[in-house]
């Protein structure tokens, strides 16, 4: 069950269409597997239609008819079929990028391994494996950075996080995720700024690592 849920003005942003691609992409693998935000997003969407529909209308230019006439009439646009296949355990959202990022873990640490699956100015979106028992480096953030977990789960002073739960943090925040001692865990984690590690090494060696 989950227990952390994304927080609502981070649905409402997503609603909206106001986020970048990666939150964009852990909100959407998280709305697949919470049943309660997906709720509060179409609340949303459906408030929004509606005012919408509410505003007056204002005239197009004479040539915006004849603009959009003329893109429908040209080649369609080709799109890319992506494979939607892989770890059944990840929500499809966040499936299809794996697809495309391949299979090409980086190792981060003893126990730890990162693909990532998106990376644009505004943020860069990864894949972080974790073995049980593992610890992620004392750290706080340079930003906004979101969790999701998609299997297993992990502990810090915020409580325990599993499957489908969301954690948002930011430079205020000093935490060292532990993994359960159960099985693996798997999250999506969403950073729009490098993080912040206590540890001189680990600071050292930062710029190997992308984080």
């Amino acid at each position: 069950m989950i227990q952390h849920h994304a927080t609502d003005d981070l649905l409402l942003e997503y609603a909206a269409g106001g986020l970048d691609e990666g939150s964009s992409l852990l909100v959407a693998s998280h709305l697949a597997l919470c049943d309660r935000c997906r709720q509060v997003v179409a609340d949303a969407e459906a408030l929004g239609g509606a005012l919408l529909e509410s505003t007056p209308a204002e005239s197009l230019a004479d040539s915006a008819a004849a603009a959009v006439l003329a893109r429908l009439d040209g080649p369609p646009t080709q799109r890319r079929r992506v494979r939607v296949a892989g770890d059944g355990r990840l929500p499809v959202p966040v499936r299809r990028y794996a697809a495309e990022a391949g299979a090409h873990w980086r190792l981060m640490g003893r126990g730890v391994r990162q693909l990532v699956v998106h990376r644009s100015a505004r943020s860069t979106a990864r894949l972080i494996r974790l073995a049980p028992g593992s610890r992620v480096p004392e750290h706080t953030h340079g930003g906004r950075e979101l969790t999701l977990v998609l299997t297993g789960a992990y502990r810090d002073a915020f409580g325990t996080f599993a499957r489908g739960d969301v954690a948002e943090h930011d430079e205020s925040v000093m935490h060292q995720p532990a993994v359960t001692d159960e099985a693996e865990c798997i999250v999506l984690a969403v950073t729009d700024a490098p993080l912040h590690f206590r540890s001189p090494l680990v600071r050292l060696v930062q710029p190997l690592l992308g984080v």
